[in-house]
């Protein structure tokens, strides 16, 4: 559960970054999420933000600072298709999903990182990225160097394993294999 301060701290960022031109995110029902632009700058104590969505069409949106029922605000462009979602500044569900919709409907990548995990959009289809070209690419090569891959999720288990096996000795690792 957050804190007040926290929340407090967040809604007062919240109040400054909104002015007009700043992108957010809205709920939308046939969507989910579509994006808008601020017509004008809020004001403390209003109830509503004036929106511009994408297809020039005006809105009024209820807000509730207070509860925080508040739009999430848009990444910065330079981050729209980041391999790595931690590299979002605005880090929530309408970012994300953005942000893997434009790397595989753009950019025709499946994968992209989380930080140490990585997602996967099933493509329903067949590609040409898990040869033996591609295995020997990704082999020896530090997770984050090349594009998220499955590959270079193996890669960097298999050198962890590598390390602790040097390091702690067969024998500990399977007496701790044993156990699970």
């Amino acid at each position: 559960m957050e804190s007040a301060s926290h929340c407090t701290a967040v809604i007062d960022v919240w109040k400054q970054l909104c002015q007009s031109y700043t992108r957010v995110w809205i709920p939308d029902p046939d969507e989910v999420w579509c994006s808008a632009e601020l017509t004008k700058d809020y004001k403390e104590g209003e109830k509503s933000l004036q929106l511009r969505l994408e297809d020039e069409t005006v809105r009024e949106y209820p807000i509730d600072v207070q509860s925080n029922q508040l739009p999430f605000l848009w990444n910065p462009d330079i981050l729209v298709g980041e391999n790595d979602l931690t590299a979002l500044s605005y880090l929530h569900e309408p970012a994300v999903l953005h942000n893997l919709k434009v790397r595989f409907l753009e950019s025709n990548h499946i994968y992209t990182y989380c930080g140490i995990m990585l997602v996967a959009i099933n493509p329903y289809e067949q590609l040409p990225i898990y040869g033996q070209d591609v295995i020997y690419a990704y082999s020896g090569q530090n997770m984050g160097d090349m594009d998220p891959h499955i590959f270079a999720v193996a890669e960097e288990a298999y050198k962890q394993m590598a390390s602790m096996l040097e390091r702690r000795g067969p024998a500990v690792i399977w007496k701790e294999l044993a156990k699970l």
